[in-house]
């Protein structure tokens, strides 16, 4: 896992309605509504949470290895990092 952790974008807007996230980048006038493993990370991003805790806590909320987890968290994170949601 990486050792440097990625923050939300400070113009992203967001709030838990529910079981997901809603998270709304203004810049390009998008709304993203997460899942509950999907909602799990941000909010774990959110609080400045290393990639590597939020890794264990995966493996241990849902059903997967260790490799599976860091996996799908690097797709995930990557996917919002190009979006604009997340700032390295």
């Amino acid at each position: 896992m990486v050792e440097q952790n990625p923050k939300v974008a400070p113009e992203v807007i967001w709030r838990q309605l529910d079981e997901n996230a809603v998270v709304v980048s203004p810049k390009v006038g998008k709304v993203r509504v997460f899942n509950g493993s999907g909602t799990l990370i941000w909010q774990m991003l959110a609080q400045n949470e290393p990639l590597a805790a939020i890794c264990e806590r995966l493996v241990q909320t849902y059903d997967v290895t260790p490799e599976q987890a860091e996996a799908d968290l690097q797709r995930f994170v990557a996917d919002l990092t190009q979006r604009g949601l997340l700032v390295w």
